[in-house]
């Protein structure tokens, strides 16, 4: 237990379901942390081949990630939202935020 900061003794007063909160928070720190290295890697190469290209390049167009496809982020697949969807996406989230 360790590696997730946690004591044996804390290990052995928690319930299963007081663990499994801890791992999943333990666990999405984790992979938050590796996405951004990858991500920062990602960045990083799209610098150093941007002067080499005639196009603009985007970083999806250098590496698209797993958790990217998972989440439906692939920009190439991702159906594209007309002006009106896009307003009215904006308008909810400025009014969610309470902003005028």
């Amino acid at each position: 237990m360790g590696c997730m900061g946690m004591s044996m003794t804390d290990f052995s007063q928690c319930a299963p379901s007081e663990f499994y909160a801890a791992w999943k928070a333990w666990n999405e720190m984790r992979q938050n942390r590796e996405r951004n290295d990858w991500e920062r890697m990602r960045m990083q190469c799209l610098c150093t081949l941007q002067p080499y290209s005639k196009q603009r390049l985007q970083p999806e167009d250098i590496m698209t990630f797993a958790w990217e496809k998972e989440k439906g982020m692939d920009k190439k697949t991702a159906p594209a939202l007309t002006r009106e969807e896009l307003m009215k996406r904006y308008r909810a989230a400025k009014e969610a935020w309470g902003l005028k």
